[in-house]
């Protein structure tokens, strides 16, 4: 029987957790309260959910634009002009995977993944394919569904104590992009954006000439106003600027400073922003983070597609190789979820002509690449025809890979929510849990 819950969200008592200047001229007592604070604070996260179950964070790979399916995780070995494909398979670790030859370094992982080769979209443009892929639901109607992201931190709040106690640290933070909405679960559920891997995120320093007693002094000349009215809007933010101050507070911010990884340390992964951001992940979930998002953008190759999307695939091959041997090194690969994937594919036929030519939106048959977790490892699942244009087998649709994801994390993704007209809201719109690619 499907748990059911009175739905959290924007406009109720949820805390708020972005508190930056833009926040502030986006919500009308922002900016009253930044000037009491003398300080912009970052997003931060109250946690108000019960006492988390699972021991699972999530590494979301974010590849903006789509990546080229047959150059990474389906390679097809044709030599048919119209494909025009460079890279033929190579074999991996695990004798069911095989990868493009321009990703040398994941096949030597391959053991760990886990691949859908099937995947079946519906939405063609990029920004309703990245609610799609995100979400899980299409943005057909008012209500807005959360992205992945904040159902992880919204189901499964802050790490228990048998790995690490997070100390302030927020669940959700996205790395070199804005990460995604957290729908109808309210702002507490919005990432923690660190736009520059080699920064930390903006704001969490105490302004100049504002000493920690003085900061004490005015939160507390904030919390002693506060408590003298009744006004739903004084508990709205309350609770995010107590968490946001944890955030400034926190221990764990080290955490954030890649300047404490030996320089080997930091060549493994790669001088991009984008192999940079996957060792902060890994330093991210090691000090308790829930869910971390590494984007990787300009993968939207309609022209040119040589050299540019074959770099960014290299980045790829680099960044989350490195990442998977890492977290095994050090005993967390079992509770850390490793998903690569865009809010689509590429067409396997090349348009236009040489050599500006390029790869178009696809939807019949990308790949999704997993590795860790519950995630079952060395296993394909589903199967393209020989040119690609197609899925031939096991086709999975995007709701049914959210429905997977979330269950092997310890999420029950036929979980119910009411919002305040009583209207049923699920975790996933109709998606089923593909149990052959679990553990």
């Amino acid at each position: 029987m499907m748990n059911k819950h009175a739905l959290h969200h924007a406009g109720s008592t949820a805390p708020l957790s972005v508190m930056t200047r833009r926040g502030a001229l986006n919500v009308s007592v922002g900016s009253a309260i930044g000037t009491l604070l003398g300080s912009n604070l970052s997003s931060a996260f109250a946690a108000d959910s019960a006492p988390p179950t699972s021991e699972m964070s999530v590494i979301l790979l974010w590849l903006l634009g789509g990546p080229f399916q047959q150059e990474t995780f389906d390679p097809k070995d044709s030599n048919d002009e119209k494909l025009a494909l460079r890279f033929k398979p190579i074999r991996s670790t695990a004798p069911e995977i095989q990868l493009a030859s321009c990703m040398p370094n994941m096949s030597q992982v391959g053991h760990h993944l886990t691949i859908i080769r099937s995947m079946l979209g519906l939405e063609m443009e990029h920004s309703l394919a990245q609610y799609y892929m995100q979400t899980g639901y299409r943005s057909t109607g008012p209500i807005q569904a959360p992205a992945v992201g904040s159902i992880v931190a919204h189901e499964l709040g802050d790490l228990a104590m048998q790995r690490t106690q997070p100390d302030g640290l927020p669940p959700y933070i996205s790395i070199a992009g804005e990460g995604y909405s957290s729908g109808h679960f309210g702002p507490a559920y919005k990432p923690t954006i660190v736009w520059d891997p080699e920064q930390p995120p903006e704001n969490l320093g105490l302004p100049s000439g504002v000493s920690p007693e003085v900061f004490n002094r005015r939160l507390n000349m904030v919390r002693s106003l506060e408590s003298r009215t009744e006004r739903p809007m004084a508990k709205y933010f309350s609770a995010g600027r107590e968490s946001a101050a944890r955030f400034m507070k926190s221990s764990q911010r080290a955490a954030f400073d890649l300047t404490k990884e030996s320089d080997r340390k930091r060549k493994e992964y790669g001088p991009s922003k984008f192999g940079q951001g996957c060792l902060l992940a890994r330093r991210l979930v090691e000090a308790g983070v829930r869910f971390v998002q590494v984007t990787s953008e300009d993968l939207d190759q309609h022209s040119g597609h040589y050299p540019k999307h074959v770099g960014l695939l290299h980045e790829l091959d680099q960044g989350m190789s490195s990442l998977i041997k890492d977290l095994e090194e050090r005993n967390l690969l079992q509770n850390t979820v490793v998903v690569a994937t865009g809010e689509f594919g590429r067409t396997p036929v090349m348009n236009g002509s040489k050599p500006d030519s390029g790869r178009d939106h696809f939807l019949k048959g990308y790949s999704v690449c997993a590795a860790g977790g519950g995630f079952a490892p060395g296993r394909v699942y589903g199967a393209t025809v020989p040119t690609g244009e197609d899925i031939d087998a096991d086709p999975v649709s995007v709701p049914d890979f959210m429905a997977t994801l979330l269950s092997a994390v310890g999420i029950d993704p036929e979980e119910e929510y009411y919002d305040d007209f009583e209207r049923p809201i699920k975790l996933v719109d109709k998606g089923r849990v593909i149990r052959d690619v679990l553990a």
